[in-house]
């Protein structure tokens, strides 16, 4: 039992149990207190990091921040920042992938290194040039990444990067150079790529390749300094002027000389305070539109004094802009004998006088319009007066004028060009008045005057006619002989050469003449010979020859013809004439004759051998009947009935299956690679095998065949093209040749529905022209191609050089591609003039942005020739002879690029 005394009393109790909830009630304050604080802790550490200022307890109480529970409102915030960080993410993701396929693609060859400069990455163009591979060079040292690394970069280079504690990090710019390797030339960048902190991440290395700009810096470079020497090694003076401020942009060493100056003290001058003093400061180019070829001026030196030069002035063109180049010699000195001379005139005045040449002086006389439209007679020599049967002291200040009935002076153009110019010229004077001619020499004494020097010639003029006549021309005809006509033939061959066309000759024998000889006479064959001469005189063409080799036989020389049918329709013409009646001597007589015809370059390339063979012709054609003409050949009773046959058979190729196109490549010469072919038709005719096409071209070009054949060859062409596309060969280039026939309105619709019903890209489809084609009706010409360019498809003129002799055309013209005719690469290894005129048709067509194909390229010289004067494309034999589609692409499986890049 409990003593009573140990029970408390009940307020004891009370009191205990008061101070135990007081303690308690305490003690959970202070665990409030910390929980307050923690979570108000906590929450400000999560605003901190959210970027917001800590809560401040005016702000918020404790209790309200309790209820309002900021952590699950800053838990949802979090919620809402991380699915926005998501989002960025996938952002993210989409930019890396563009980064790579850019990377990937880019023209640049680009190394990623680490920060130990291992291989981090790397595009596909470093792994193509620097022969790399990227499964085992990647995490490598950079030195054993890249084969041959010490020849991409230097030692020092290296070095840097590897012996540095810190490549790159401390310098602000990347660090730039130029690099050669393998043929390639480069512009590095290197540079670090850094991290928010700038803290280096990845270095990376860049490689432009400025390879072609280098080639085109060296090229002008050199340009540059050849240029320079010419000019500063001339012997006239050389400046350009800019048109629009008239300074002085450049002179040449010898125009400094002139000037008497350096040439930094004239570049930036105003050109009239040196070469054109003029009291109203006008240019005489510019601002007067004068023409200076020439011409006598005056140039002030640097002390002021005056200088007479020969100047010619032009207009050029540099880098787009337009310049005046004026050019000038000084002629002081002879400037100053011109004034001696006519100081001492009077010492001479006695051999003036006495004089077999006639001496005239004339002053010319201007109209309003300053235009040159008379000369007064100043003075004249007795010599002179003599041979115009004139007396001296009449005519002296006499206009000349008054000499002519109709008051028109003969050649006062040349006289006006001689005194404005003072450059000498001479020509023949006839007057007919007196039935003489004189040669004259005009010459400028002094300005606004001339002096004319002259001769009778009237004698050794009829002399010389005689003595031409005598050993060219036939006596009884008045036909050139056997001397001239050979000349004339040989004339024709040359040109025949340079325009691949045909000269066709034909021998001429009266058939029967020796029955008018020995039945009306000697006098009535003559007066027939001469009858059938001026027949066949009144109907030749412009450029054809008809001679009289002798007795009662003729030949006729036809130049510039395109096809045999030209020739054999030339011989018909010829028989008809003939078998026109002649009245002689009151006798209507008929004549016939025989025809042999030989043809350049087919039966012979010599001129003695094609009169020969034309001999041989014509007397086959009297063996065989009289009054018809036979063409020469071996075999001479076939060659007539298989050109008959062949027109015949012809027309039915087509639908016989027997045309066949075969396909000659183009190479690139840069790269070795085939980028085109050209289209070329054959014929295998059924029984006679393969024909020509120097035979049944002409044949279907006579007729509008040739429409028909070509738009197969057209749409065959496009749809093989396709093909090659479709099987994987790329995009090769098909070149068609176009006739004259094809030339027509209707042609661009052709060529748009081959292209639509291949589905063939028009740009990879070019239309061949000749430049006779193009230029005989340019007009049309122009608008044919002009729909043609807007199709998309390529044009280029074929054998060029052997048409048209103008260059000008080129430009007016929408082309894109220029053909060099094989008959100038042929012999330019042995003949300089064809290298010139080659070299020069290059720079010609690089000058008009056109790119250049030789054909006929059979020889490495060629190739290498090409090569070296930078032709764009080859084609011939070496490479290739023409096959058909299947060995085509055989020989593209074949084909091994690097046997013919040459650059």
């Amino acid at each position: 039992m409990t003593a009573k005394s140990d029970i408390p009393a009940p307020n004891d109790w009370l009191k205990i149990e008061l101070e135990r909830l007081q303690q308690e009630n305490l003690r959970l304050k202070l665990e409030n207190e910390k929980t307050i604080t923690y979570v108000r802790a906590k929450v400000d550490q999560l605003l901190k990091i959210m970027g917001t200022l800590p809560l401040r307890q005016e702000e918020l109480d404790d209790e309200t921040l309790i209820s309002l529970d900021p952590i699950g409102i800053v838990g949802d915030s979090f919620s809402q920042v991380l699915d926005h960080l998501h989002q960025t993410n996938d952002e993210l993701t989409v930019a890396r992938d563009e980064l790579r396929a850019i990377f990937d693609a880019t023209g640049a060859a680009i190394l990623v290194l680490d920060l130990d400069l291992n291989l981090h990455s790397c595009n596909p163009k470093s792994i193509e040039r620097f022969g790399m591979n990227r499964e085992k060079s990647v995490g490598l040292p950079l030195t054993e990444a890249i084969p041959n690394c010490t020849e991409l970069l230097d030692d020092a280079f290296i070095t840097r990067l590897t012996t540095s504690p810190a490549p790159f990090g401390s310098i602000s710019t990347p660090v730039e150079l130029e690099i050669s390797f393998l043929d390639y030339c480069y512009h590095l960048i290197a540079t670090p790529v850094r991290d928010s902190n700038d803290h280096p991440w990845f270095y990376v290395l860049i490689f432009s390749d400025i390879t072609d700009r280098k080639k085109t810096e060296e090229s002008l470079i050199v340009a540059e300094t050849r240029l320079t020497a010419i000019l500063n090694t001339m012997m006239a003076g050389v400046m350009i002027i800019d048109p629009e401020t008239h300074k002085i942009v450049d002179v040449n060493h010898m125009a400094a000389t002139i000037i008497g100056t350096s040439p930094e003290k004239i570049i930036g001058s105003v050109c009239h305070r040196f070469v054109c003093p003029s009291s109203n400061g006008q240019c005489p180019i510019t601002d007067l539109n004068q023409v200076i070829d020439n011409s006598d001026r005056i140039l002030l030196n640097a002390n002021k004094e005056r200088i007479s030069i020969l100047k010619t002035a032009t207009m050029i063109e540099l880098s787009g802009k337009s310049f005046i180049l004026e050019s000038f010699i000084d002629i002081q000195a002879r400037k100053e004998a011109e004034k001696a001379l006519s100081k001492s005139e009077q010492r001479y005045r006695s051999l003036y006088s006495s004089m077999k040449e006639g001496m005239l002086i004339g002053e010319l006389v201007y109209s309003e319009a300053g235009f040159a439209t008379d000369y007064v007679i100043v003075d004249l020599n007795q010599a002179c007066g003599k041979m115009m049967e004139i007396n001296v002291d009449e005519v002296i200040g006499v206009s000349a004028s008054s000499w002519y009935e109709d008051g028109l002076i003969a050649n006062l153009q040349i006289i006006d060009s001689v005194v404005e110019t003072g450059v000498p010229q001479e020509y023949e004077l006839r007057l007919e008045q007196l039935g003489k001619v004189f040669h004259v020499s005009l010459s400028r004494p002094e300005l606004g005057q001339f002096a004319a020097i002259i001769n009778d010639v009237t004698d050794s003029k009829k002399a010389q006619k005689e003595i031409e006549r005598l050993a060219y021309y036939d006596t009884l005809t008045g036909l050139p002989n056997r001397v001239l006509i050979k000349d004339r033939l040989q004339q024709a061959m040359a040109q025949a050469d340079r325009s691949r066309g045909l000269v066709g000759v034909l021998a001429l024998d009266l058939d029967h003449f020796k029955k008018i000889n020995d039945s009306l006479g000697v006098g009535s064959g003559d007066q027939m010979l001469k009858k059938v001469a001026d027949r066949l005189s009144s109907h030749l063409r412009q450029g054809d020859s008809v001679a009289r080799m002798g007795g009662d036989e003729f030949v006729i020389v036809l130049s510039n013809i395109k096809t045999q049918n030209d020739i054999a329709a030339a011989a018909a013409k010829v028989l008809d004439l003939l078998c026109e009646s002649v009245a002689i001597d009151g006798h209507d007589l008929v004549c016939t004759g025989s025809l042999g015809i030989a043809m350049y370059p087919m039966d012979a390339d010599e001129v003695e051998l094609l009169l020969t063979n034309a001999d041989t012709a014509q007397y086959q054609a009297k063996e065989t009947g009289r009054n018809l003409y036979q063409f020469y050949s071996p075999d001479m009773n076939t060659r007539a009935f298989e050109r008959l046959f062949l027109d015949s058979d012809l027309h039915r190729a087509i639908e016989r299956d027997e045309l066949e196109v075969y396909y000659q490549p183009q190479i690139n010469i840069e790269k070795g690679e085939v980028v085109g072919v050209e289209a070329l038709l054959r014929w295998n005719h059924k029984e006679k095998g393969q024909i020509s096409p120097a035979v049944f071209i002409p044949l279907a070009e006579e007729t509008d065949l040739i429409l028909e054949i070509g738009k197969w060859v057209l749409d065959h062409a496009c749809q093989q093209g396709q093909q090659w596309r479709d099987a994987g060969h790329g995009d090769l280039r098909v070149a068609v040749n176009l006739s004259a026939r094809q030339f027509r309105s209707d042609l661009p619709n052709i060529v748009a529905s081959a292209l639509q019903g291949s589905s063939f890209p028009p740009h990879l489809l070019e239309l061949e022209l000749t430049e006779g084609l193009l230029m005989d009706k340019p007009e049309m010409a122009r608008v044919i191609l002009n729909q043609l360019q807007d199709l998309g498809v390529s044009l280029s003129i074929d054998d060029f050089g052997t048409g048209y002799s103008s260059l000008s055309y080129l430009k007016h013209f929408p082309l894109n591609r220029l053909k060099i005719d094989r008959s100038f690469v042929k012999d330019l290894s042995v003949d300089s003039d064809d290298a010139t005129i080659v070299e020069a048709i290059i720079a010609l067509a690089h000058g008009l942005r056109l790119h250049v194909v030789a054909e006929g390229v059979e020889t490495v010289a060629q190739l290498e020739f090409m090569k070296a004067h930078r032709c764009d494309e080859v084609q011939g034999f070496l490479m290739a002879r023409p096959m058909t589609e299947t060995n085509f692409l055989q020989f593209l499986q074949d084909y091994n690029p690097s046997q013919y890049r040459l650059i």
